[in-house]
């Protein structure tokens, strides 16, 4: 079986860990001068090499012959750490997050290393551990035995409590440039005889968006489509991009006031697959490229953008000027988190679109720029509708990000089967077709919940109301079955 690359490619020693130069520079002094301090904390986005360096971290320590802090994968100790053993422990916080689990780490650090110097506890994701089990681990992570280091590592240093991080010497992981990984990438392919072009091999980093671990994912997924013989086309192909002509379509739509072309390029860009969100995403990076050119920016690398497609971007550039750019970059990264949660993205999506056309006002902006105003254009009575429902679901997006931030998972997993939400008579309606889902949210204590939520986003509505929909009920005998079982609580729509 072959190794996935991130695996393959994993780091063995400091020197290996690329685009950490401080984190990796003062962990090799702190071998170097035996100045180790008891308890670690490793914090930031996944697939910036947290986990990989604690591990070299745990092995160097222990390391009789270390040279530079880096571990010498030769001696005794760094042969036995390599195998499964008992001083190196790693522990996944996210399924072992109890305080039992903690009140049993603490029994266990009192035993001495079998091995090394020291014995090692890596705990990933760290920021999963209940209230209780965090307060367990406190005592021990401020006085942990003279043989023991702690290493806590998480992608949400938000969430731990202010008596762990103040116990903890932290350092922050950050995300990747594309260049850095461009350069890594190429490393790989050329050690796997992988063959490849330039435009590919950026393409492939940029979709990393940062994380070495996610770029080398993505990179096996597109050398295994190709047999290992990469080209561009073949890249976007697996990856999913939109098609940056779609992009281009969309905007010279814009610029033309042409809202049947803008509507054809929409649908184009969304029948070859393309996932809305990725779409909207992909077109606030393609006019935050338009603002930056249009400022005087040149270098395809700060641009992040291909090689050789600078003339394409500045053709377009120069449709705009700067502010209506500005406005149209706010429009679209607000609505990014939006369409996650929308009952209708691509509705929200052409909304967006519709909103930034100026009513044939041209929105060329010549080399000075100035202000143009941006009004909604003017729609039929059927078009106010669609964007008052759309504003409903907007209402609710919101709403099911604060149920989800509060970590009401039953709840959360319910309603996300709802089909439909609509406002009647300052009432919001919630429609689902999935009769487990009604019954765990039609009760009072939830439906309260639901109502309060509503309200911070628009105080007009004066109560929630959940219908189950029949379309689940296939036949008569169902539907008076669910009726007795039920009665009142199921509201058929006739």
């Amino acid at each position: 079986m072959n190794l996935a690359l991130y695996r393959e490619f994993r780091p063995k020693n400091f020197d290996e860990v690329i685009g950490q130069d401080y984190v990796i520079k003062t962990l090799k002094n702190q071998i170097k001068t035996n100045r180790l301090t008891h308890a670690y904390l490793f914090c930031g986005p996944r697939g910036t090499g947290k986990t990989s360096t604690a591990k070299i971290f745990a092995k160097a320590v222990n390391c009789t012959h270390s040279t530079d802090g880096n571990p010498c994968g030769l001696c005794a100790e760094c042969v036995a750490l390599s195998e499964p053993n008992t001083d190196i422990i790693e522990i996944d916080a996210a399924s072992n997050n109890r305080v039992e689990e903690i009140r049993d780490l603490r029994e266990k650090v009192n035993f001495p290393p079998l091995i090394g110097k020291y014995k090692v506890y890596i705990i990933d994701e760290v920021h999963m551990l209940t209230e209780s089990a965090f307060n367990a681990l406190l005592k021990t992570l401020e006085e942990p035995p003279k043989h023991v280091i702690f290493i806590l590592a998480t992608t949400e240093i938000h969430k731990l409590p202010a008596t762990i991080l103040s116990r903890c010497t932290r350092f922050d992981f950050k995300l990747l440039d594309v260049n850095t990984l461009s350069t890594h990438l190429k490393n790989v392919f050329d050690k796997r005889n992988i063959t490849y072009d330039e435009k590919s091999l950026y393409l492939i980093a940029k979709a990393g968006e940062g994380s070495v671990r996610d770029m080398l994912s993505i990179a096996d997924s597109v050398a295994s489509f190709c047999d290992n013989k990469i080209d561009y086309q073949s890249a976007e192909k697996v990856i999913g991009l939109s098609n940056r002509e779609n992009i281009k379509n969309i905007l010279l739509a814009i610029a033309n006031n042409d809202i049947n072309s803008l509507f054809i390029s929409i649908k184009e860009a969304i029948g070859a697959g393309k996932n809305i969100q990725v779409l909207c995403k992909e077109m606030a990076d393609f006019i935050k490229n338009l603002i930056m050119i249009k400022v005087g920016v040149t270098d395809y690398t700060v641009l992040d953008i291909l090689p050789g497609d600078f003339n394409k971007y500045a053709e377009i550039a120069n449709l705009f000027n700067v502010n209506y750019l500005k406005s149209a970059f706010s429009k679209f990264a607000k609505i990014e988190l939006d369409l996650k949660y929308s009952l209708n993205p691509e509705n929200l999506f052409e909304s967006a679109c519709l909103e930034l056309l100026s009513n044939g006002q041209e929105p060329k902006g010549a080399n000075e720029p100035v202000n143009v105003s941006i009004p909604s254009p003017t729609a039929p009575k059927e078009d106010v509708q669609k964007r008052e429902q759309t504003e409903i679901e907007k209402i609710w997006g919101n709403v099911l990000l604060r149920v989800k931030e509060n970590n009401m998972f039953a709840f959360s997993n319910a309603l996300t089967n709802v089909n439909k939400v609509e406002e009647i008579a300052h009432k919001l309606i919630v429609h689902t077709n999935d009769l487990s889902s009604f019954e765990t949210i039609d009760n009072k204590e939830r439906i309260d919940v639901l109502l309060k939520l509503v309200k911070l986003f628009d105080d007009s509505i004066v109560g929630v109301e959940v219908e189950y929909d029949k379309n689940n009920a296939s036949t008569q005998d169902i539907k008076d079955n669910l009726k007795d079982v039920f009665k009142s609580r199921i509201k058929f729509k006739e």
